[in-house]
């Protein structure tokens, strides 16, 4: 491929990690590419370059300093721009950015995260029992009936939505519409404008008759209530951590569990340290997420002022940079060997799949704590699953790394 011309990015990549890992790298530090609907960006594509954009003040969230945007460039009914354009953490920089971030924050504190482990234990242990009476040899979607409802559960426990009804599913679905690439732009729009607003919107209503008080949501509302924050800031922090909170570590757990299954001379000593009273899972997850990671791309650092990146290449003011996460973490230059899957790389926590600095996930270590106790449990209480024999399809998004289902057999047919 000439380096000069544009990386065209597909929502479902014929082989991300292979043609389209090679493709960006070989377009040089930094990436013409084309996403659908004819919008042309930039993207980095060392991991070292990734780090700089996340962290350098001169890289802003903000798509006021997005030239193409200011100029009219950008059709107005391309899918992203409605998420590009909300107010929320995904948006914004400074202090505005610290003060939305605050009330997140606290919610995951490592005190928080510590509370939840009990409840993170009985979820995945009912869910797991629940699949006892599935036949040996018989075919099941594991993402379906375990990795998605796990985080879900949690989530929506954190941020007080009842357990009865179908507000759950409903969050769910809005989630997997918003971040979906094979909706109409019209369609996503109206999600996110209209859909997913509404929803939260009527769930505070409720909250608020009830007298709710102790959860992410009521605090997030006490703060607007008070002047902090205001309703759009509101409904767009729940948005993110609705889709943040259990979308990224469904894929967390999916990409965990077809590694090991792909890999079984891992999962054997993983086990294996298991059995001798060590913890393996950590170390199993750090890698998973560098391998795997949850975010394809993270959508867009915008550069305030010409920047010269450290590991080469040149970002003009204006552009708007894609940071792929799925390569930056296989970056060859950070990771040696980085297609191997192997948990006892020293450098595995050096992947980018939550970020780094000021705007790193505020949930990463809930998802981590999710993962590690679902693959123990997992394991623990079903030691022959397999993968089944077709493969685990992808789903089509520019933002997550995911699959339609994860197709597996509990136990062998012979059991």
């Amino acid at each position: 491929m000439d380096a000069t011309s544009p990386v065209h990015l597909a929502p479902e990549p014929t082989d991300l990690h292979g043609v389209e890992g090679a493709a960006l790298r070989a377009a040089g530090p930094v990436a013409t590419v084309a996403l659908p609907g004819g919008v042309v960006v930039k993207a980095v594509t060392t991991r070292e370059g990734g780090a700089q954009v996340l962290t350098d003040q001169r890289f802003s969230k903000s798509i006021r300093h997005w030239g193409a945007h200011r100029r009219g460039e950008i059709p107005a009914e391309w899918p992203l721009l409605f998420i590009l354009e909300g107010e929320g953490l995904l948006n914004i920089d400074g202090e505005p950015h610290r003060r939305l971030r605050l009330p997140i924050q606290r919610a995951f504190s490592p005190r928080r995260v510590r509370d939840l482990r009990p409840r993170i234990e009985a979820v995945t242990l009912r869910l797991l029992t629940a699949l006892d009476d599935v036949a040996p040899g018989q075919e099941i979607d594991l993402q379906a009936r375990f990795a998605l409802p796990l985080p879900l559960d949690v989530i929506c426990y954190l941020l007080g939505v009842p357990e009865e009804g179908r507000l759950r599913d409903e969050l769910h679905e809005l989630s997997a519409a918003a971040m979906s690439s094979d909706a109409a732009a019209e369609e996503i729009q109206r999600t996110i404008a209209e859909r997913f607003p509404a929803t939260l919107m009527s769930m505070i209503e409720r909250k608020r008759a009830r007298g709710d008080r102790e959860d992410l949501t009521m605090d997030l509302v006490e703060a607007m209530d008070q002047g902090e924050l205001t309703v759009a800031e509101v409904i767009g922090n729940l948005v993110v951590t609705v889709i943040g909170g259990h979308e990224t570590t469904v894929n967390l757990i999916c990409h965990a569990v077809r590694g090991l299954l792909e890999h079984p001379e891992i999962l054997a000593a993983a086990r294996a340290r298991q059995e001798a009273g060590e913890d393996p899972w950590p170390e199993v997850v750090e890698e998973v997420l560098r391998w795997e990671s949850p975010v394809r791309g993270l959508m867009f650092r915008y550069a305030t002022e010409d920047v010269a990146l450290e590991g080469g290449g040149v970002v003009r003011e204006g552009e708007a940079v894609l940071l792929p996460l799925a390569n930056l973490n296989r970056c060859p230059h950070a990771f040696p060997e980085p297609d191997r899957f192997d948990p006892d790389r020293p450098d595995a926590a050096r992947h980018l799949s939550f970020g780094v600095g000021a705007h790193r996930c505020p949930g990463a270590s809930l998802a981590k704590a999710e993962a590690e106790i679902a693959l123990r449990r997992l394991f623990e209480a079903y030691p022959d699953i397999a993968l089944a024999p077709r493969p685990a399809p992808r789903a089509p998004s520019l933002g997550m790394n995911s699959y339609r289902e994860l197709p597996v057999i509990l136990r062998p047919a012979t059991a």
